[in-house]
C-alpha cells in the first residue's frame, strides 16, 4: 500500500466490484485502456481477479474511499519471447468522473518511486495518439517520447491506429571509463 495526497494505492478487495464495474463499464476508458467494456457483476469480478493477479493496485480516493481507477507495472516480453529483466511497461484506466484533475498524474509519480525503489531501470508505456490526456500525464511524469507505429483498433479489426512509445529511466546507468 502506497498514500499520495489524494489516493490510497492498494491491493483490490472483494468489495471493490461496484466501484470497478462503474469505471470498467464506461466505454471511452475501455477503449483508452484496451479493455473490453464491462456489463455485469460477473464480468467486474473476473477483471478484478486479473488485475489482482497480475499486481495491478486499486486507486482509492482518500475523501470518499471510492475506487476510481487502476494502475501497474507489467512485465514486458520482448520479440525474441524473453522477459525484459531491467523494465516494465506502465499501465492505468481512470474512471472518466474524475478525469482532469491529476489523480493519474498523482498516481503515477507514485507508481515511478514505488519502482525505483525495486530497482527497475525503465518504465515504458504505449499510448493511442489521439489519446492526448494520458500522454500528458506521461509527460509529466518524465517520460519521453520514442516513436510510434501503426496497430490495428482492438475494437474496430479493419482500422488502423497510430500508438506512441513513450520511456523513462529510473535508473541511471554509470559511465565507465
Amino acid at each position: 500500500m502506497m498514500e499520495t495526497r489524494r489516493l490510497i494505492l492498494r491491493q483490490f478487495q472483494k468489495k471493490d466490484w461496484q466501484d470497478v464495474l462503474e469505471y470498467g463499464s464506461q466505454e471511452q476508458v475501455a477503449k483508452r485502456a484496451n479493455f473490453t467494456p464491462l456489463r455485469t457483476k460477473r464480468d467486474a469480478f473476473s477483471f478484478e481477479r486479473v488485475l489482482f493477479r497480475d499486481g495491478v493496485l486499486a486507486l482509492e480516493e482518500k475523501s470518499s474511499a471510492k475506487v476510481i481507477g487502476n494502475i501497474g507495472a507489467f512485465e514486458i516480453i520482448k520479440a525474441d519471447g524473453l522477459v525484459e529483466k531491467n523494465g516494465r511497461e506502465v499501465g492505468y484506466a481512470l474512471n472518466q468522473d474524475f478525469w482532469g484533475q491529476g489523480f493519474m498524474t498523482e498516481a503515477l509519480a507514485a507508481l515511478c518511486k514505488l519502482e525505483r525503489s525495486k530497482k527497475t531501470s525503465f518504465l515504458q508505456a504505449q499510448v493511442y495518439a489521439d489519446n492526448l490526456a494520458s500522454q500528458k500525464v506521461l509527460q509529466k511524469n518524465g517520460f519521453k517520447f520514442q516513436g510510434d507505429r501503426e496497430v490495428f483498433d482492438v475494437f474496430q479489426s479493419n482500422k488502423k491506429i497510430l500508438e506512441l512509445f513513450y520511456v523513462k529511466m529510473l535508473v541511471q546507468k554509470e559511465e565507465r571509463f
